[in-house]
């Protein structure tokens, strides 16, 4: 009989389409989960993926496995978290913001609470906030979303702060001696975080652009994508000042500077008010600290 966690890593792989991150989501390194992937295919005796260059896609079995026990896997994860004696908390917030600045809230957490575990859900804001409704998700930490995305009387936001989004280039570029317009960024490539994300929208916004709209100057990506391209590229980004506090100290990037500013956005996170156990309640008090 297959080993039900296989099942659970299996999925987690299937969601995210890419080894790394979902090695980050489990808290086991990149070649443990290649190797439970590979005991899953030899138990079953099928190949589940095929491996690209860019990350992970499910062959015709994988895919057909994957419809068949991805509402079991959430169900029994739910049924084994409601009766087990040490509950563990499931998260929901994007990668880079968990690593670049609430790290230390993790190892923190995991001091006080050495049996539990944090799974981390990476998915957007309006996914995971559903998800938190519903109670697939105990909380969210995310930069503050729109209200009506979510039921504010079951949903309740905890603000930590203000976030500052900046656009960045590499400290050789040409345009470090110019404050650029609005009408000047036209002529420039940007580079930003995913449509969907907060600080894209941030950038429409500022732009005087609908948040739906495909401009060809404006370049989607993941945060580290863009920070390898911007520090070799002439091209501009768009990110977090506090993600890159590093990077800017050790002079790997430069602010550009414009005749505008980026709108500052709140941070924090999200709960369910109907959802309380000790340890939740115990990472709270962390993050309220932070």
């Amino acid at each position: 009989m297959v080993n039900l966690e296989l099942y659970r890593i299996f999925k987690i792989v299937a969601d995210e389409g890419n080894l790394t991150k979902a090695s980050q989501l489990l808290h086991i390194s990149q070649p443990a989960v290649t190797k439970h992937i590979k005991n899953l295919e030899n138990e079953l005796q099928i190949t589940l993926f095929k491996r690209y260059k860019h990350g992970m896609l499910l062959t015709e079995q994988g895919q057909a496995l994957f419809e068949a026990i991805s509402d079991s896997v959430s169900l029994l994860s739910n049924i084994d978290r409601k009766f087990r004696e040490t509950k563990d908390i499931n998260l929901g917030t994007h990668i880079t913001m968990l690593s670049r600045m609430f790290s230390s809230c993790i190892g923190e957490y995991y001091q006080k609470h050495e049996k539990s575990k944090i799974n981390v859900i990476n998915e957007n804001v309006d996914v995971m906030l559903s998800k938190l409704a519903n109670g697939e998700l105990d909380i969210v930490l995310s930069k503050k979303a729109n209200e009506n995305m979510y039921d504010n009387k079951k949903i309740k936001f905890i603000s930590l702060g203000k976030l500052h989004d900046i656009f960045v280039v590499n400290t050789h570029s040409p345009l470090l001696n110019k404050v650029l317009t609005k009408n000047d960024l036209k002529h420039e490539i940007i580079y930003t975080p995913r449509k969907s994300s907060l600080t894209t929208q941030n950038l429409m916004k500022s732009l005087d652009l609908p948040c739906d709209k495909e401009v060809h100057y404006i370049k989607n990506m993941t945060y580290s994508t863009m920070l390898g391209i911007i520090k070799k590229d002439k091209g501009i980004g768009i990110i977090t000042q506090e993600y890159i506090l590093d990077e800017l100290k050790e002079n790997k990037l430069s602010i550009l500077k414009t005749d505008f500013a980026l709108e500052p956005l709140a941070f924090g996170f999200y709960i369910n008010s109907t959802n309380k156990f000790n340890e939740l309640n115990d990472f709270i008090k962390i993050l309220k600290n932070f």
